[in-house]
């Protein structure tokens, strides 16, 4: 990343705290890649291969305002077997999400693309396993009643309430959140 101004291309809140706690010399700006309509050109796209082609979308799609800048473009799906958790919106769909994924195994597949002059330069897939606890209805309406985990892909919040669902996760907190740089960065590092 030396030498390079960094834009984060993303809206998602959790994701501009990370970067900022990372490094404040991190610009944000939102994609304009249309992720609705992609996602039904993309139907039925293996799950890693869609997420990747989200992440590069959202780069590529602001990449020509800021020549000789590095586009970081990100995407992440929860992965149940072979089904997608996409954001809930409601209650009763979050609620749903997580009777769904009580007491298994899921993964969240993280896909990270760097852009410059209009091409993809490198990119970082990082996958976190997370086995979710055995939950009761009651402790599930508490869960979405608490943390109320409407646009955050599997119905939880790991990093405010959310870890407590948990009896086992293999990933960092921020390749759960969505944007693990170090690690991201690391692989950037070797390559460049």
């Amino acid at each position: 990343m030396e030498n390079h101004s960094l834009i984060l291309a993303s809206t998602s809140e959790i994701r501009r705290k990370l970067a900022s706690k990372f490094d404040s010399s991190i610009k944000f700006y939102s994609p304009t890649a249309d992720e609705d309509a992609l996602k039904k050109t993309l139907q039925g796209m293996e799950p890693a291969q869609l997420c990747y082609e989200l992440a590069k979308a959202k780069s590529l799609s602001i990449n020509h305002k800021f020549p000789n800048h590095l586009v970081l473009g990100c995407d992440q799906i929860c992965l149940l077997k072979n089904k997608i958790f996409s954001k809930p919106r409601t209650v009763d769909r979050a609620i749903h999400q997580l009777k769904e994924l009580s007491g298994k195994t899921h993964y969240l597949i993280g896909q990270y693309v760097f852009s410059k002059d209009n091409s993809v330069i490198h990119e970082v897939e990082i996958i976190c396993t997370m086995k979710m606890r055995e939950l009761s209805l009651s402790e599930i309406q508490n869960y979405v009643n608490l943390d109320q985990p409407f646009s955050a892909c599997g119905a939880y919040k790991y990093e405010e309430n959310g870890h407590q669902l948990f009896s086992e996760v293999k990933g960092s907190l921020e390749a759960i959140n969505g944007l693990p740089l170090s690690e991201i960065f690391q692989g950037f590092n070797q390559t460049a």
